[in-house]
């Protein structure tokens, strides 16, 4: 079996009449030690105080937790530093902080925030947690719950802030809680076992909403992670700046298992030449870019420059596509969503109509395009220059 992939999605809305989030998820990829880094964090109240509160909580919770500083000196720690509301004259804030490892061990830190839920074989899955009190300060009392499991194929994580948990609460329906959330993931799971870690996120906050009569009483917020077999993906862009390897490029390309997609309008050409393949279409998707070509057994192909610049922009902004959008950067974007480990084939030739700057442009392009989708997306690529 391969090495498990973990697909990372979350889902938020914030308190009915609010603008701003009161739950904040933060993360990072340490690449050096193959290590990511998530955090959720809910601070007191609603609204920008609370996203002050939880935005300082969660990047310090990111910074001890590189640093592997002692659990209960941190949070501590955290809790003093953390800003008084000047009407209450206390801070607050909750996190859970899961850390996995290159090993492939999950580690968890959860400090007055719901547990989080487990469900492998599309069913709950007790997780073993220990405890540590906190001796000193404001928070003196209080208790920090750690666990550390290796995740198995096909498991889910969800970690939750208690707008879930607490939703219903003065409907007459009272309080859904933690165990019907869980009960709810899973059923959610035996209807679409496939389910993406983001779409079943949204799911459960959109079941909270509806818990509270369509008007959240909290911020809500769910972090899902889901193990499974990674996805690969292939984007072959660019011609090969020695035309001698021109069949070396595509061999490259066809042995390739797993999608592929070519950016490229001289890139496809290749690929069809060396291979036999044979163009069956154009289709102009009105999106401003260059219309796609439909080439047999290649998923997708785009234009070169053009349409790896606005796929960059769409991967930066972090919101992925919505539902009904389309065009050639849209579509790519879908793609690399998609899948969990991205190669990209890349050709080093200078384009003579842009000569000096084509070049350029496109190694630069899939490198920042490579960075994004490691560091914010949390998925692996691998970059091969002809």
């Amino acid at each position: 079996m391969n090495e498990l992939f973990t697909d990372t999605g979350y889902f938020q809305k914030a308190k009915h009449g609010q603008n701003s989030f009161g739950d904040v998820i933060a993360k990072k990829y340490i690449r050096e030690e193959d290590r990511r880094i998530i955090v959720l964090s809910d601070g007191m109240g609603s609204g920008i105080k609370a996203n002050v509160l939880a935005s300082l909580t969660a990047s310090m919770a990111l910074n001890f937790t590189e640093a592997r500083k002692d659990i209960d000196k941190a949070s501590e720690l955290i809790m003093n530093i953390l800003p008084k509301c000047s009407e209450r004259k206390i801070s607050y804030s909750t996190f859970t902080i899961l850390d996995l490892k290159s090993d492939g061990k999950l580690s968890m830190i959860v400090y007055d925030a719901p547990l989080p839920v487990l469900i492998r074989d599309v069913s709950g899955k007790e997780i073993k947690w220990n405890s540590i009190e906190l001796t000193s300060g404001d928070h003196k009392g209080k208790t920090i719950y750690t666990a550390v499991f290796s995740p198995k194929l096909n498991d889910r994580l969800f970690a939750f802030t208690d707008g879930i948990s607490q939703s219903g609460l003065g409907t007459g329906d009272g309080e859904w809680g933690r165990e019907a959330a869980a009960e709810y993931l899973i059923r959610s799971l035996h209807e679409d076992p496939g389910i993406s870690a983001a779409d079943i996120a949204e799911k459960l906050v959109n079941k909270a909403e509806m818990n509270d009569r369509y008007k959240l009483k909290d911020d809500a917020s769910v972090l899902s992670l889901y193990f499974r077999e990674p996805r690969e993906l292939l984007i072959c862009t660019g011609a090969p700046a020695d035309p001698q390897k021109d069949l070396a490029f595509a061999g490259k390309f066809r042995k390739f298992d797993g999608a592929r997609i070519i950016a490229g309008g001289t890139t496809s050409e290749i690929i069809a030449r060396e291979l036999g393949l044979k163009f069956t279409g154009m289709h102009d998707l009105k999106d401003s870019l260059p219309p796609i070509s439909s080439l047999e057994t290649v998923e997708l192909v785009t234009e070169g420059v053009m349409t790896l610049s606005a796929a960059e922009r769409l991967l930066r902004s972090a919101v992925p596509p919505s539902t009904g959008s389309d065009g050639a950067a849209v579509r790519l974007v879908r793609h690399i969503l998609n899948s969990d480990h991205i190669t990209f084939l890349v050709g080093t030739a200078a384009n003579e109509y842009h000569y000096g700057l084509q070049y350029k442009m496109r190694v630069q392009l899939v490198k920042d395009i490579a960075e994004t989708i490691e560091s914010s997306l949390f998925k692996r690529t691998a970059v091969e220059f002809f």
